[in-house]
């Protein structure tokens, strides 16, 4: 079984349909549990590295203190390195993937992986350009089945402006699928889409996949 734990920056990207967990750090999620960024994820491990599904099992995070943290405490040094740095080696995962937008900073990426590198735990840092949002829009045809409705961006993901991707994807969820909530839209992007799609289209998440796959995961 792989352990994984998963950070990323906005609520939206972690809620699922079961929004009541409130759970010691360790505990394994349901399937109604994972929100678009751990289904994205899930299926990121499988391409990579031909894990079955069943074999992969997300776990809750470590919390600040009894609260989960929020974008700027994954940018926050301090904050970082105690979310990645388990007392017990039991309860500490074989992976941690933590996801934040680059939002125009240029030096974010390295800035994070400075803060982390000498820490025991096998951990990832992804900043996707400009936001998360950016992968779950890239793939049209996905967006034309979970929405049932032709839409199309006004430029590559990676080029829309800052929150310029939440704001399109809210949009098009609002008025092509109104009957179901954001994180459900989310959700059914991160299953659907094409990750070779995804590729193509966004070089951060490109690069995500490569040093995922560099990854020794046993």
């Amino acid at each position: 079984m792989l352990r994984v734990v998963v950070y990323a920056e906005g609520a939206g990207e972690l809620t699922g349909r079961d929004k009541s967990r409130q759970r010691r750090p360790g505990t394994p999620f349901t399937g109604e549990e994972l929100g678009s960024a751990h289904l994205l994820m899930r299926r990121c491990l499988e391409h990579t590295h031909d894990i079955a599904t069943e074999r992969i099992q997300f776990e809750e995070p470590l919390r600040l203190r009894a609260r989960l943290p929020n974008g700027s405490d994954l940018q926050t040094e301090r904050y970082l390195r105690q979310l990645l740095s388990w007392a017990d080696e039991e309860f500490q995962p074989d992976l941690v993937i933590v996801l934040v937008d680059k939002d125009k900073d240029e030096a974010r990426e390295a800035r994070l992986k400075s803060y982390i590198q000498d820490l025991p735990v096998a951990a990832l840092v992804s900043v996707a350009v400009q936001e998360f949002e950016a992968w779950l829009i890239a793939d049209p045809q996905a967006l034309k089945t979970v929405l049932r409705a032709p839409v199309s961006l006004p430029k590559p993901p990676e080029q829309l402006g800052r929150r310029q991707a939440k704001q399109l994807l809210q949009e098009w969820s609002e008025q092509h699928a109104s009957k179901h909530e954001p994180a459900e839209i989310r959700r059914q992007l991160a299953e659907t889409c094409d990750l070779e799609t995804l590729r193509q289209q966004c070089p951060a998440f490109a690069g995500f996949l490569q040093r995922l796959q560099a990854l020794a995961l046993d």
